[in-house]
């Protein structure tokens, strides 16, 4: 699970730095700077809604969340 969220945000990364090279490439008036922009935003929404999901089916244990009675 571990390899699938490191290559998802890999493409999140990837689809920001496509998303930079058109804006820049084209002066900010290409439309594939809104594509990418959009492709990563629905990436972002998929893998948040994946670790929600890989939360609640034991998966993935977060760790560090634990209340200190104090």
């Amino acid at each position: 699970m571990k390899y699938i969220i490191i290559i998802a945000f890999l493409f999140i990364l990837f689809s920001l730095g496509q998303a930079l090279f058109y804006m820049v490439k084209g002066k900010g008036k290409s439309q594939n700077t809104v594509r990418f922009l959009t492709v990563r935003i629905v990436a972002s929404v998929l893998l948040f809604m994946l670790l929600l999901l890989a939360m609640k089916m034991g998966w993935v244990v977060p760790h560090g969340t634990k209340m200190v009675p104090g």
